[in-house]
């Protein structure tokens, strides 16, 4: 169900960025920042573009998955690895699309104003074009978004949750004992919870991303960088592409702090 749902994404998302070359206008491009300015901000939108294009959470599954359908694990792997490969070349591909047609069609005062309103892209895109399809495909567009990605990240976030919570009520009394299902609804309320105190601040995706930037720098990069060097089975990953993995997680762990002097 969720591989027709993402082609429908997928395809909305381009359609906007069609949707958007007839309002192009060049002028919107205002004149270059000073050097220092242009790659502070540079570093500050590493975490949006991370944020953007990977999908961690849906990695492992797609892993075991290929490896239940198929026997033999070299040729699971090698199909998993062409899935990730063209995964992320669709998706840049189209986010960039998007991007730079949006780019575009708004000026940098909407562009301001949107960002300090917490406005997202589909209600500026509205703004630029006309009629009623913009409501119709981003409703859509927010349902089909719900029941794939957003599901799916709750789920991965719900078990690291209750992961750490057994891990640390292990250490006093037998997880035997703890009722299952209380602890799923506890979790869930709380997750219920914290979204609502979120979007009853309007706190901007934005500073999350940069804010929570230096735990995925962490996770995803520094500790893999470390255990590439530290495991003999791992050997054949050393080189320059793990070294391009460890600049990648050291700028991760350094957005935050240029957040502080913007």
């Amino acid at each position: 169900i969720s591989g027709p749902m993402v082609v429908v994404k997928v395809g909305i998302i381009v359609v906007f960025g069609f949707a958007m070359i007839p309002h192009w206008n060049f002028a919107n491009i205002t004149a270059f920042p000073q050097a220092s300015v242009f790659f502070r901000d540079v570093l500050l939108t590493i975490p949006f573009c991370f944020f953007s294009a990977v999908f961690i959470q849906v990695l492992n599954p797609m892993n075991i998955a290929y490896r239940k359908r198929e026997a033999d694990k070299v040729l699971a792997t090698r199909l998993a690895l062409r899935t990730h490969r063209i995964s992320y070349v669709t998706l840049i591909a189209v986010i960039l699309f998007f991007a730079f047609s949006f780019t575009f069609s708004i000026s940098h005062e909407e562009a301001v104003s949107a960002f300090e309103q917490n406005i997202s892209a589909l209600a500026l895109a509205a703004q630029v074009i006309p009629g009623h399809i913009i409501h119709i495909t981003s409703t859509v567009l927010n349902i089909f978004a719900v029941l794939t990605a957003f599901f799916g990240i709750y789920l991965g976030f719900h078990e690291a949750i209750k992961g750490i919570i057994l891990n640390l009520l292990s250490r006093i009394i037998d997880t035997k004992k703890i009722n299952s299902r209380v602890l799923t609804l506890a979790i869930c309320a709380f997750i219920v919870i914290t979204l609502t105190i979120w979007v009853s601040f309007r706190v901007s995706v934005l500073v999350f991303f940069q804010l929570g930037s230096p735990l995925y720098g962490i996770v995803s990069c520094l500790i893999p960088f470390f255990l590439i060097y530290k495991v003999a089975q791992l050997e054949k990953l050393r080189g320059f592409k793990a070294w391009l993995i460890l600049l990648y997680g050291i700028l991760l762990c350094l957005s935050p702090l240029l957040k502080l002097i913007e």
